[in-house]
């Protein structure tokens, strides 16, 4: 008696640290990539900067060992002093054609700005001589190995022993270029993460459902042990007493006993006859037998079968049926069915004298249906849930709201083959209306 509810635990508690080792899994994964993106960008950034360290040496040969260059770069000084701005046409065709062609040579295609710098005499130090147009460069220098001042971004400064000229060279568009570089890395990172989560959050949803769904299942088969044994306890006791009772039992009693069997086998039918209905549509293996009938006529059958348990309720079913054409192509036993359900239901679920009202209306192409209780309606909350399969709403107090919550699955599926549709406007306590529509043809 007491292993069911152990495996039960058993599986929470194993959902439970299955969730948990895939979070962390999922964390820890997310935190690799994002290492791995950083370590990418460290990467490409070195080679980059050493592409640079190896043209900045070759640019700093030129300085000192040309003697032309020395020249050039004294005038341009001057030159410049003179006029005083940043550098002329003449200084900037100097400079860039000592620096494209090895920047090129060495595969370095990223803009950058330049400026020369001159040892003071007075102090240790650097003074700015010349540079770009709009340069960021155009400040004094401590020393030459720290061309990285007042937050500028990388600069390679060309210290040699020869000249009194040096080289700094920056790069305003270095991040973006060595993000550029990662782009492919950054890419699958964020694809691969996305599908982590959305694989993760996909679990979660199915484990939840199929939760949902066991605990349904498993109300379902609760239900369907008590709908069953009622009606076979009721005719084993009615057989038992027709089988061991007295020679001379009253004849009233034996049609009584006799009746009983008679109504619980059909309720027994009934029920396997939802099951097998709802099996069979789930497994596709059925086929609509339509023809044409008139709605009419078969709401009016429906209510000749209803009438006594609406009697018995002391209920009332009025109708208006005011579609001037009631004639569809359907099954006649499935829309038996359908309507027989929704009335079924709204009997089960109102607690005082029913009032159900069914009323039918004219529709562009086709027909509408309106069935309307006095019950005790239904939450806006529960309302998308009730064509569920396996569905049942609390019923509160009401004692005879048994079923299995295949009724309105059933009506749902029935009514979609024939490309009709249902909606329900309910509010607690305020009873509730089921609106199908069905097509001509």
């Amino acid at each position: 008696m007491t292993s069911k509810p152990f495996v039960m635990q058993l599986s929470k508690k194993a959902i439970t640290i299955v969730i948990g080792i895939a979070t962390v899994a999922l964390i820890g994964l997310s935190v690799l990539q994002v290492q791995n993106l950083r370590s990418s960008l460290k990467t490409n950034k070195q080679i980059f900067l050493q592409k640079v360290d190896l043209a900045a040496s070759q640019i700093a040969h030129e300085f000192v060992t040309s003697t032309y260059y020395a020249n050039e770069l004294n005038k341009s000084a001057s030159r410049v002093q003179q006029i005083n701005q940043l550098n002329d046409a003449e200084t900037d065709a100097l400079m860039t054609s000592i620096i494209d062609p090895i920047f090129d040579a060495n595969g370095i295609d990223l803009a950058y700005e330049y400026a020369v710098y001159m040892h003071k005499p007075e102090r240790e130090g650097f003074s700015f001589v010349m540079g770009d147009d709009g340069s960021s460069l155009d400040f004094e220098l401590k020393n030459c190995t720290n061309p990285q001042e007042r937050g500028h971004g990388w600069a390679n400064l060309t210290c040699s022993s020869g000249g009194n000229m040096h080289l700094a060279l920056f790069f305003p568009g270095q991040d973006a270029y060595v993000f550029a570089q990662s782009r492919g890395a950054l890419m699958l990172s964020i694809v691969f993460i996305v599908l982590l989560i959305g694989s993760f959050a996909y679990t979660l949803i199915v484990i939840r459902k199929q939760k949902r769904l066991s605990s349904i299942k498993n109300d379902f088969i609760n239900n369907l042990t008590h709908e069953f044994k009622t009606p076979i306890a009721s005719i084993s006791l009615a057989t038992s007493m027709l089988k061991n009772g007295d020679q001379k039992l009253e004849e009233h009693k034996k049609t009584n006993y006799l009746n009983l069997i008679d109504l619980e086998s059909k309720r027994l039918e009934g029920q396997v006859d939802k099951v097998l209905q709802i099996a069979m549509i789930d497994s596709g293996n059925f086929t609509l037998e339509k023809q044409h009938l008139d709605v009419h006529e078969v709401i009016n059958q429906v209510l000749e079968s209803v009438k006594l348990m609406v009697g018995k309720r002391n209920g009332n079913i009025s109708l208006q049926l005011n579609a001037s054409k009631s004639e569809v192509f359907a099954d006649r036993t499935h829309l038996l069915n359908i309507i027989y359900n929704l009335i079924d239901n709204a009997l089960k679920y109102t607690t005082n004298e029913p009032e159900i009202a069914i009323s039918t209306a004219d529709h562009p192409q086709g027909i509408e249906i309106s069935i309307k209780d006095n019950g005790i309606g239904i939450g806006e909350e529960i309302q998308s849930y009730i064509f569920d399969k396996f569905y049942r709403a609390e019923s509160g107090n009401i004692q005879n709201a048994k079923g299995f919550g295949l009724g309105l699955s059933y009506v749902k599926k029935i009514i979609e083959e024939h490309k009709g549709s249902i909606a329900l406007q309910s509010k607690l306590d305020q009873g509730s209306e089921f609106r199908l529509y069905f097509p001509f043809s």
